[in-house]
């Protein structure tokens, strides 16, 4: 059975991913808003498939949540991939835009002026017209608590950098050179963070890499695996 396990980005689903036999759950919220929960959940899932240890990526918001799962059972992962994302908490004004944020989604809904709100930062200026399609129809097919709910959980969830660094195991951080949410400076804080870290900028792409070259991504993947050993 594949042991590699992907976590989605926010405001998407597990359609972000082009990588045959990988498992992606989907992420969903209840409850109190957070990401905590959401890993308990995951580490469920893999309970049911019998998968004791896993390769763990996860791109933005998914990174939060292998970061989230780190923290209850780091002893199930034997390799780490994060996409596009950060250890740090959000500063104050990044809280405040995702409240902001939850609560209008709460009042209106989901339409198009989410997509047209995201899609700026999420993909790089290149991004194919499949791209943007993909990405704007996983938006506008989420349902509007559980935007408002990843919102709130990914505003409350804590600095990680006491976690990671005490991990010893294989990491893989990508970025996109375009991405203007974790640009390529914070992967490298990212990277330095981990202690068997390989970094890599990926041209021409923005916040959301394996949408927007997905045969990039799997490429990398792969040689990183094979480089690593798993």
């Amino acid at each position: 059975m594949n042991d590699l396990v992907l976590l989605h980005a926010f405001p998407l689903d597990a359609r972000m991913w082009d990588v045959p036999d990988a498992f992606t759950p989907s992420l969903r919220g209840s409850g109190e808003p957070d990401l905590g929960a959401v890993a308990t959940r995951v580490l469920a899932e893999l309970d049911a498939r019998g998968l004791d240890q896993v390769l763990l990526g996860g791109c933005s918001m998914g990174g939060y949540v292998a970061m989230a799962l780190l923290r209850r059972a780091p002893e199930r992962v034997k390799g780490l991939v994060f996409v596009d994302t950060k250890h740090t908490a959000d500063a104050p004004e990044a809280v405040e835009t995702r409240l902001a944020m939850a609560e209008r989604v709460e009042r209106e809904g989901v339409g198009e002026w989410l997509p047209d709100a995201l899609l700026p930062n999420l993909l790089g200026p290149n991004a194919s017209d499949t791209a943007r399609a993909l990405v704007r129809t996983m938006i506008l097919e989420q349902q509007a608590e559980d935007v408002a709910w990843w919102q709130r959980a990914m505003a409350k969830r804590p600095d990680s950098t006491d976690v990671l660094e005490k991990l010893d195991v294989p990491s893989l951080v990508l970025v996109g050179e375009h991405d203007k949410l974790t640009p390529p400076d914070v992967a490298a804080k990212l990277a330095v963070t981990l202690r068997h870290a390989t970094s890599e900028r990926v041209e021409d792409s923005g916040h959301l890499l394996p949408v927007e070259q997905p045969e990039e991504f799997r490429a990398r993947l792969e040689r990183w695996r094979e480089q690593v050993g798993l």
